[in-house]
């Protein structure tokens, strides 16, 4: 992978959840970090997916981007949904199922079969990709506090 392909995945997957964010009418402060937020799950998982496969980049960019999606509400003072939106934005496997669709309607039934399973497994792996995010980082504030107190 190139340093140009890398900027171009940043700029194009910051466009597209801002612009997912904007139709969801997502107040206008909160569309930047949101965009940034998905932008930087879109790169985790980009980088991932060619050293391992596409469900282990998926549930590695979901944990990720769920603890920052924490940290950046209670910074932000903002509901954490509007940031859980630009998480799933770059991660919901849309065009895998388009796909299958395809396969199925061409006759190609193995490779639709094939591309089921992906999706029905991506669909399970980002909620709890995203519900380990938020486990790890109550973890991590009650062993910091027990720190503290010890």
């Amino acid at each position: 992978m190139d340093i140009i392909t890398f900027l171009l995945q940043a700029l194009a997957s910051y466009i597209a959840i801002a612009a997912f964010l904007i139709v969801l009418n997502v107040q206008k402060q909160m569309v930047i970090p949101g965009g940034i937020l998905g932008m930087s799950v879109w790169l985790i998982y980009y980088l991932l997916l060619e050293p391992t496969n596409v469900i282990v980049a998926t549930f590695t960019a979901a944990v990720i981007g769920s603890c920052a999606s924490q940290v950046m509400s209670i910074v932000l003072k903002t509901p954490s949904v509007i940031f859980a939106l630009a998480i799933l934005a770059p991660l919901v496997p849309g065009y895998r199922a388009y796909m299958t669709t395809t396969y199925f309607v061409s006759g190609n039934h193995s490779e639709a079969l094939v591309n089921t399973t992906t999706v029905i497994i991506l669909a399970l792996v980002i909620p709890i990709g995203m519900a380990s995010g938020t486990v790890l980082l109550r973890l991590y504030k009650y062993i910091q506090k027990r720190f503290k107190e010890a």
